[in-house]
């Protein structure tokens, strides 16, 4: 069974959200949920100290790490349908799906506010 840690910005509304959306498609309860200010989170992050410049969220399954879209992407994997069709997003080019998730994180607290 694979291990998956899933790292998310607690404060902020959008990541919120997305996380509640994640629950909804992991009936199963298989992905952990950390937030990336919590001590478990900053335990995380201090083993890996490359992580503390990612302003992205983080999933980790069996201790290969995913940022930007390929969280995203590959977190789809293992949610049920019909979130599980979210990984039609791979037909994109990486440096696309990368760049509007860029974007998106850049401006998520003006956007949709902080928690």
């Amino acid at each position: 069974m694979e291990k998956m840690v899933l790292l998310f910005d607690s404060g902020c509304k959008l990541c919120n959200s997305s996380i509640k959306f994640v629950t909804k498609g992991d009936p199963q309860q298989k992905i952990k949920q950390i937030a990336l200010q919590s001590t478990e989170g900053q335990e995380i992050l201090a083993a890996q100290p490359y992580l503390l410049e990612v302003n992205s969220i983080i999933l980790i399954v069996n201790d290969k790490v995913f940022i930007e879209s390929d969280a995203i992407l590959k977190l789809a994997q293992h949610l049920s349908f019909p979130y599980k069709l979210l990984v039609a997003g791979y037909i994109i080019p990486k440096k696309w799906r990368d760049t509007m998730y860029r974007w998106i994180a850049k401006n998520r607290y003006k956007w949709f506010g902080k928690m």
